[in-house]
């Protein structure tokens, strides 16, 4: 066969079949199952179809007769039982113990327990369909041989054991059994494969397991046996039942403080004495709770101690013998003052009180102990300890709660005289409510809880039939209860929804026992008020559903507000807010909030230390204020708050205008809510760390781009200067550079003539579309067109920042222009060297904000490069022209030092040479007649700028002189503006200057700067000098290549040093001393450029 197993189903239950028909179209597609209801649609459909396999419902009306008619067939027919597996035959203890989707889920694994083995017999296990079928299924399916050795384990086994299914096949079954089952198990096979007799029941079985880790749990299995090829197997599909059990147990453990708080209330109204009620009170909590104590302590207002009068787990001689205090930091103290029961679950870690003597003689721990009586009024103490540090349900403290409120009626009606008033007091005391009927079904006694619960008096129900007021909404119930009684139950304990007098509805939970009366049996019921826990529970799922919407919520304003939302909408609280805290304000801020007036009072969230939020965030505790007018020194529309700290984040507060407007499980819900919304909150802080995180590694990576393009950029425009020949085209490539890549839209360049101020344009790129034609830009700060950047940046020498064209006003004269053509920022950048101004470099942006301090760095330091590449190629063609301009200058006045020498001494100073040495010092050579050595260097160590001065020779008529220059000098500058220096001469009637420049260099330049260092320096003449090719310059230019730059730099030395006079001036040891090398180095150095140069000379004759 191929394809799924087709079942066919036969039960006279429809509604059974059609959930069964879902559940395995649903979850279980490798059986095709569909159902019929009679037998003659069972003969149809397997004649019409392929049906595999027919079951038969156990409980179908004539099943035998059914199943031989289908059998004639040929169709293979089983047969399963729908009722659950440890029913206890009667429809109220199915319904307790399984819902209906359980029940359809066991019918569900025996009908394909029936068709694995079926399958498992036709083709083995070893068969697709077999394994098809079984590795669907949830449960574990194994299959054994005589051996117990397991032949086959599907994949659920290793969801319920923890092994992997190949792991376990080879191994015996044994390994998922306790030791002690293990043995039984062996013992069992062999009896049955000897003796063919089954001792336990195959068809559903209870059973511990063991897990892979060691642990226990329990199991729900059936058995099959099967032949496979001559060989005998046996199948069983094994289900964790665990929280069934889990929910059993539950269910047993609050049927049984029913029960026991049913027969508690029957012995308190058949007048027990009191020593036999307080000995039975103590062992029912004791054990209902499964604690090791428990007792009973009478409070003695005279000698205001509490004397022990019942004991369990204690030795019993403490009764009416051991005495504690009420100290208000013990526990009997405290609870003596608290209305709701007292449940400690850690004493370690408990900070209301200590523990007392009594206690702390059994190392009790945990417990929960409720008043008997009122605190106004207490008679003493019910409590119940354990030596673990455990938790207690609700419904364990309501019982300890109950059976004290029972003692509490008991013992004030043993203080009236008359049974009667005892017996409503006993009633009336007790939160649940409680009634009697008689055998007629008569109410014979009624607390006034069951009648506010039911809205009927006391008056309307004595002596009526309780059928006569509730046979509508729990008639079939008071039938089940009463039949149950009957057949020997002791108590009924059942959930219904109840009609009260006005027609409202009221979820209940009533346990009820049989009550002997002298005229028969009556019943006694404690009914409870379950709306509550109903409440709670819907507020719970609608908590869930709220705390998956804060997991998506990205701001803590959204969970504020859905915070606030939830505690509106789902918890009914009036009045919500939730104040986050302000660091820089150092206050708690209203951040949503749902408010009946609109404004929160300052006593509840204000700027000062007393208000309600306030106390709760400074001290990270919940604060509930029952009564705020008594409770605060302030004035407030509310009459109660609660104030739940979210951390260091802030707090949640709820008001309501009537005092106690919030109860325990208001707290609990609020504590319950604010616990998410801070751990939503903290999420949040998280994520917005990460998200600011990940925007500045954008903001980073972004700038990183930036820097590199402004690099590639910076590089390109290097290597342009480098390979330019001119000026000109150096301008035109760095503008071309800026402006082919964004965000740069337009680039020029222009050079700045002093006498007109104008600032003319020599260089651009980019979309410029005439905007230099209509635009005039100067640099006169009393132009309107000098108003601009390129204007500002040639007054002040700075570069000059517009980022926002249409909104920075001193652009106005351009402005429209600019806007035009898609300007929308621009800079301009000073080109200079050396404080020599060679232009003003404008660049413009096609975006608002491009040129930030980055941009504005990089650009300035661009600038600065630029000047120096074109303050290198105007020394260039200082150097390479053919021909020049020389300028003569005239120099007057003290300020120069050489000329106040020249006038103070008489003498005359006169230039020879400079030579630059490697390390970029600048050493000259001048000659001082009319001066004797020692007032010239004298005069020399008081100039700042003259370093290292020494005597070369002396002559007959002047001596020469040797000084290194400091970096920043007048000579050294015009040299680096590609000036060579030819004529320098100061007298006592002035100074001489000649200089020659290249004959593109702009002499204006030159005479500003003579004039700006001078003062009084005058142009006296211009000398345009046109040399004839191949002359000195060529000759130069050669010897200067055959020379390395060590030695022209020795031989320039010692021929201004006198070397080559004779006699000589200069010895080859005082050149070496003076260059730092030695004299052996100078002569070879000398040899070497003497043979450079005659080589030069003669190799051509």
């Amino acid at each position: 066969m191929t394809g799924p197993v087709r079942v066919l189903y036969v039960t006279a239950d429809a509604s059974t079949g059609e959930r069964l028909e879902e559940l395995f179209e649903e979850e279980r597609p490798a059986v095709a199952f569909s159902f019929v209801t009679n037998v003659e649609r069972a003969l149809d459909v397997v004649d019409a179809e392929r049906i595999d396999y027919v079951v038969l419902d156990a409980d179908f009306p004539d099943r035998a007769a059914a199943g031989e008619a289908i059998r004639e067939t040929e169709v293979r027919v089983g047969i399963v039982s729908s009722s659950p597996p440890d029913a206890h035959g009667d429809a109220a203890s199915e319904r307790r113990h399984y819902s209906e989707t359980e029940r359809v889920r066991i019918l569900a694994t025996r009908v394909e327990r029936i068709v694995l083995s079926e399958t498992a017999s036709d083709g083995g296990v070893e068969g697709d369909r077999f394994r098809t079928l079984a590795e669907d299924l949830t449960d574990a399916v194994l299959v054994i041989d005589t051996e117990s050795t397991v032949r086959y384990a599907n994949p659920a086994v290793a969801d319920i054991f923890g092994y992997h299914p190949d792991e376990l096949v080879g191994e015996s079954l044994t390994v998922l059994m306790p030791d002690e089952l293990a043995d039984d198990h062996v013992s069992g096979m062999t009896r049955y494969l000897r003796e063919g007799e089954r001792h336990v029941d195959w068809d559903y079985l209870e059973l511990p397991g063991e897990r892979r880790d060691g642990t226990e749990l329990p199991l729900g299995v059936s058995f099959s046996e099967l032949d496979v090829d001559g060989e005998t197997r046996f199948t069983g599909v094994v289900r964790d039942i665990s929280e069934r059990k889990r929910r059993e147990s539950e269910l047993h453990d609050r049927i049984h403080q029913q029960e026991a708080l049913a027969a508690f209330a029957r012995h308190a109204l058949e007048d027990w004495p009191v020593a036999d009620l307080m000995n039975e009170a103590v062992e029912l909590v004791a054990d209902a709770l499964d604690n090791e104590y428990a007792g009973v302590l009478e409070y003695r207002s005279a000698e205001d101690d509490l004397l022990v009068r019942a004991v369990y787990g204690w030795d019993e001689d403490l009764a009416n013998a051991a005495t504690i205090g009420t100290e208000r930091d013990s526990q009997a103290g405290y609870t003596l003052l608290s209305e709701e029961p007292v449940v400690v679950e850690d004493v370690a870690i408990e900070d209301r009180f200590d523990r007392d003597r009594l206690l702390d003689s059994a190392d009790a721990v945990s417990g929960v102990s409720a008043i008997i009586g009122s605190p106004e009024n207490p008679w003493g103490i019910l409590g119940t300890h354990d030596t673990d540090p455990r938790s207690y349900a609700d419904y364990d403290v309501q019982f300890v709660q109950s059976i004290a409120y029972i003692l509490t009626t008991v013992l004030q009606r043993r203080e009236r005289e008359r049974r009667l008033e005892r017996s409503e007091a006993m009633l009336d005391a007790v939160d649940d409510g409680l009634y009697a009927l008689d055998a007629e079904g008569r109410f014979v006694a009624a607390n006034d809880a069951y009648a506010e619960l039911t809205g009927y008096t006391r008056e309307q129900l004595l002596g009526r039939r309780a059928e006569s007021f509730f046979a509508e909404s729990l008639g079939e119930e008071m039938r089940n209860v009463r039949e149950a009684l009957e057949s020997g139950d002791e108590v009924v304990t059942l959930e219904a929804t109840m009609t009260t007098a006005d027609g409202e509805s009221v979820p209940i939970e009533a346990s009820v026992a049989s009550l002997p009366l002298e005229t028969g049996t009556g019943r006694v019921g404690v009914v409870r008020d379950v709306s509550d826990r109903k409440r709670r529970e819907r507020k719970l799922t609608s908590l869930n559903e709220l705390f998956r919407s804060l997991t998506e919520a990205e701001t803590p304003t959204e969970i504020c507000d859905l915070a606030v939302e939830a505690a509106v909408e789902t918890l009914d609280f009036p009045n919500v807010t939730v104040a986050l805290y302000d660091d820089e304000a150092s206050e708690l801020v209203a951040t949503a909030q749902r408010w009946t007036d609109g404004e929160i009072d300052d006593a509840l969230v204000g700027r000062h230390a007393e208000d309600v939020a306030w106390q709760a965030f400074v001290s990270s505790e919940t604060k509930a204020f029952e009564n705020l007018d008594a409770e605060l020194d302030a004035d407030t529309e509310m009459g109660s708050a609660l104030a739940v700290p979210l951390g260091k984040y802030g707090v949640f507060l709820a008001a309501t205008p009537e005092p106690n407007g919030f109860d325990s499980t208001d707290r609990s819900l609020a504590d319950m809510l604010c616990s998410n919304v801070r751990t939503a909150l903290n999420r949040a802080e998280r994520e917005d760390t990460l998200r600011d995180q990940r925007n500045d590694l954008q903001e980073k990576n972004r700038e990183l781009e930036r820097v590199n393009r402004l690099n590639s950029v910076i590089r390109d425009i290097t290597k342009a200067l480098t390979q330019a020949s001119a000026e000109d085209d150096a301008m035109q490539a760095v503008c071309e550079r800026l402006t082919e890549t964004g965000p740069y839209r337009f680039a020029w360049f222009g050079t700045y003539n002093r006498a007109t101020g104008e600032i003319r344009p020599e260089a651009g790129a980019g979309v410029e579309d005439g905007y230099l034609e209509a635009v005039t830009v100067t640099a006169k700060e009393s132009d309107a067109e000098g108003g601009g950047p390129a204007g500002r940046a040639v007054r002040t020498g700075e570069v000059q920042v517009q980022n926002d064209l249409l909104g920075d006003p001193p652009f106005d004269p351009w402005r429209e222009q600019a806007l035009k053509r898609g300007y929308r920022s621009c800079v301009s950048v000073p080109v200079s060297y050396d404080e020599m101004l060679h232009g003003v470099l404008t660049v413009y942006a096609d975006e608002t904000g491009v040129f930030d301090d980055l941009e504005r760095a990089v650009l300035s330091e661009l600038g600065d490069t630029i000047g120096y590449a074109l303050n290198a190629l105007e020394q260039k063609q200082a150097l390479v022209s053919e021909r020049s301009i020389e300028l003569d200058f005239r120099i007057r006045g003290s300020e120069s030092p050489i000329l106040a020498f020249a006038a103070d001494t008489g003498a005359k100073f006169e230039f020879q040479n400079a030579v630059q040495r490697e390390d970029g010092r600048l050493h000259t050579f001048f000659t001082i007649e009319g001066a004797t050595p020692d007032e010239t260097l004298a005069f020399a160590d008081s100039v700042p700028w003259i370093e290292d001065v020494r005597l070369v020779t002396e002559r007959d008529d002047a001596s020469l002189f040797e000084c290194t220059l400091a970096d920043r000098t007048f000579l050294r500058s015009l040299m680096d503006r590609g000036a060579v220096p030819r004529t320098i001469m100061a007298t006592e009637d002035g100074g001489r200057f000649v200089v020659r420049i290249p004959q593109r260099a702009d002499v204006r330049t030159f005479v500003n700067h003579f004039e700006d260092y001078y003062g009084e320096a005058e142009l006296v003449a211009r000398r345009e000098r046109d040399d004839p090719v191949m002359t000195r310059q060529d000759f130069e230019a050669e010897l200067a290549d055959r020379l390395t730059d060590r030695q022209r730099e020795v031989v320039k030395l010692a021929y201004f040093g006198g070397y080559f006079e004779w006699p000589r001036g200069s010895t080859a040891e005082e050149i070496a001393e003076a260059l730092g090398v030695s004299q052996p180095t100078v002569s070879r150095h000398v040899r070497s450029a003497e043979r450079a140069l005659f080589g030069l000379l003669f190799e051509n004759e």
